[in-house]
C-alpha cells in the first residue's frame, strides 16, 4: 500500500505553466491589462478577485515586457503596485510591503504633488510616476503561472 502511493506520489511530473485564458506569460508570472479604468486601490481589489495583484517591476527587462503590453492600447498610464502610503518616500511593492530594488521613475519623480502616494507606468517615456491614488486609469495586473502536472 506505502509503495503504491508512493509510487503514484513519485509520478507527477511537471509538464509546463500555464496562463488563464485573457493572461500574457513572462517568466513564472501571468499578466492581464485591464479593459476598464479604476482608482488605484479599486484596481487592486480588481486584481485580487481573480487571485492577482498589481504587476511588480523588478527589472528593466520586466518593465520592456510591461511597455510591450500597453503598446497594444489606448492608454497613456497604467496603475502597477507600487505605493508610498505607509511612509512618504518609502516606495513599496503591495500588498507585501518589498522594498524596490529597481526603479525607472521619470526625471523629476516621484515628486509627491498634492499627496500623490500611488504608482503609474506612463506607455510614452516607459517610465514610473507617482499620481493621485483616486485617478481612475487601467490596470495590469499579474500572478504567478499555474504548474501543469501528468
Amino acid at each position: 500500500m506505502r509503495i503504491g502511493i508512493l509510487l503514484s506520489i513519485a509520478c507527477f511530473i511537471t509538464i509546463g505553466t500555464a496562463c488563464p485564458v485573457g493572461w500574457t506569460p513572462y517568466q513564472d508570472s501571468c499578466y492581464h491589462v485591464s479593459p476598464e479604468n479604476e482608482s488605484w486601490i479599486n484596481a487592486m481589489k480588481m486584481c485580487e478577485v481573480h487571485g492577482s495583484y498589481l504587476a511588480d517591476i523588478l527589472d528593466a527587462e520586466e518593465n520592456r515586457f510591461i511597455v510591450s503590453l500597453m503598446h497594444h492600447t489606448q492608454s497613456n498610464s497604467f496603475w502597477i503596485g507600487g505605493s508610498d502610503w505607509t511612509v512618504e518616500g518609502k516606495w513599496v511593492w503591495e500588498p507585501l510591503g518589498i522594498k524596490f530594488n529597481y526603479t525607472n521613475f521619470a526625471d523629476g519623480r516621484p515628486n509627491n504633488y498634492h499627496g500623490e502616494n500611488c504608482l503609474s507606468i506612463r506607455a510614452q517615456n516607459h517610465q514610473w510616476d507617482d499620481d493621485d491614488c483616486d485617478e481612475k486609469r487601467r490596470y495590469l495586473c499579474e500572478k504567478r503561472q499555474a504548474k501543469l502536472y501528468f
